[in-house]
């Protein structure tokens, strides 16, 4: 078996020479065996193995007996070992999390602490071809995809190896046989009131007799097949993905036209990505709240919104569906910017604090034009109403004639017109006179107030 496992370990890359190894041991046959044969394969490759341990606190002495048997095996066999103590029941309580779930973590957590501790490589756990073959059925029972019909990764993360999924249950009792390894049993592994041993000593029992003998063995043959399949989408979803959106701290921008153009499957997959960006993992994020995202992108109006679990917000802008987490810079969390009204003289300039922008006014002769852009303008002088301009934001009811233009517009309009998210509206600065907005800085000037051959006096309005 030790070559056979050696063999596992070189076809899909999970060691090499010198690394650093943190085994995940309960004290069961599983963990038991993973142990010993990296020990015989530690020969090979120099491998530098370390023993952790976790106490779930589900047990009472059972657990406490399991921790001083591992203490003890690591000791004998010369393993440096690491122990963590926990109440599950209480953090699953905390983290609105089931046990199974609670205890997971809890354990990938630790493992991770250790790998940290000790600068090592790799997490080495003992997951074997039946824990393979009931993880694929208990995902197809719930309702999975692609990913869940794919089972366990043999390397997740590049970090996480599992060297036994190729070996049975069977063989791995039968090898801490042949070897004299002597390991505790958990009795809990009978109970059928849990699911996952209902799967084993019920379910597949029953499809086994009655259907098909070898029927956890086709279940993993399926799921390596799928796996390479899977393995396959997401490489791609993630060049679409890097081509399409972006992520910045708490942010994921997706473009909207790019990704409406996407199959639905890429679509999902790319929420998914951006999603678990946000979050770091995808617990408690379901197909429902998946299929929510997409209809917001797909069918709702612009400003729509839709809440997600652990404080993830999607909002549908004009050009982006965003993704965000915790506090942002617009939508629900968004502080508007207050009325302002500030007058600018001309000649002379203003400060408008509430954006942190200096606006200036400047006569000049038609002959001194020397650059135009969204940040600074040229208006005839002479159309300017009254003696003063004001610099503002929008209010009720405004209305704008936009160049080239006839008549005018509502602003509100002009916005939507140009897709200005309504987020922004309010700290976009006009200059007005008495009676018109002159200009909407960054975007557009008015008709009415355009130079023309006419134009004696030029205003050089600028924004810094």
């Amino acid at each position: 078996m030790v070559e056979r496992v050696y063999e596992y370990i070189k076809k899909h890359n999970m060691l090499e020479p010198g690394h650093k190894v943190v085994v995940g041991v309960s004290g069961g046959a599983d963990s038991l065996a993973l142990i010993h044969i990296l020990g015989q394969i530690s020969k090979y490759m120099s491998l530098t193995l370390y023993v952790a341990h976790v106490n779930h606190g589900l047990r009472g002495q059972a657990a406490r007996e399991d921790a001083n048997f591992v203490e003890a095996m690591a000791r004998e066999w010369g393993y440096e070992f690491f122990l963590r103590e926990a109440n599950v029941s209480k953090l699953a309580r905390e983290w609105g999390l089931s046990e199974e779930e609670a205890g997971r973590k809890v354990r990938y957590d630790f493992f991770k602490e250790v790998l940290d501790k000790v600068g090592g490589h790799r997490i080495a756990l003992a997951h074997h071809r039946d824990d393979q073959a009931e993880t694929i059925l208990h995902n197809i029972i719930r309702g999975t995809g692609l990913a869940g019909l794919s089972g366990i990764k043999p390397v997740r993360d590049e970090i996480f190896i599992r060297p036994l999924l190729e070996i049975s249950r069977k063989e791995i009792e039968e090898y801490c046989h042949q070897n004299d390894l002597r390991y505790r049993i958990d009795h809990t592994n009978e109970e059928i009131i849990y699911t996952r041993n209902r799967i084993r000593h019920m379910v597949i029992p029953m499809i086994e007799e009655h259907f098909n003998p070898n029927f956890s063995s086709s279940l993993v043959r399926m799921g390596d097949i799928l796996r390479e399949e899977e393995d396959f989408l997401a490489h791609y979803t993630n060049q679409v993905f890097n081509k399409i959106a972006k992520h910045k701290d708490n942010e994921v921008k997706i473009s909207l036209s790019d990704f409406i153009k996407c199959h639905k499957a890429i679509q999902a997959r790319i929420l998914r990505q951006g999603l678990e960006l946000l979050k770091k993992d995808l617990v408690g994020i379901e197909q429902v709240h998946i299929e929510g995202v997409l209809n917001l992108a797909l069918n709702s109006n612009v400003g729509a919104t839709l809440n997600l679990p652990a404080d993830i917000k999607a909002r549908k802008d004009y050009d982006y569906l965003v993704l965000s987490i915790g506090k942002t810079t617009e939508g629900k969390d968004f502080v508007p910017v207050p009325e302002f009204l500030y007058e600018l003289p001309i000649p002379g300039r203003v400060f408008i604090p509430e954006l942190g922008v200096e606006i200036s006014a400047q006569l000049q002769d038609k002959s001194t034009v020397l650059n135009k852009g969204n940040k600074c303008i040229y208006i005839d002088a002479e159309a300017v109403q009254g003696d003063r301009l004001f610099v503002r934001n929008r209010r009720n009811g405004d209305r704008f004639k936009p160049l080239g233009m006839k008549g005018t517009k509502k602003l509100k309009d002009f916005f939507i017109d140009n897709k200005i998210s309504r987020y922004k509206r309010d700290s976009i600065p006009l200059v007005v006179d008495k009676d018109n907005i002159i200009w909407v800085i960054g975007h557009q000037i008015s008709q009415d107030y355009r130079v023309t051959k006419d134009t004696k006096r030029l205003l050089r309005l600028e924004i810094k």
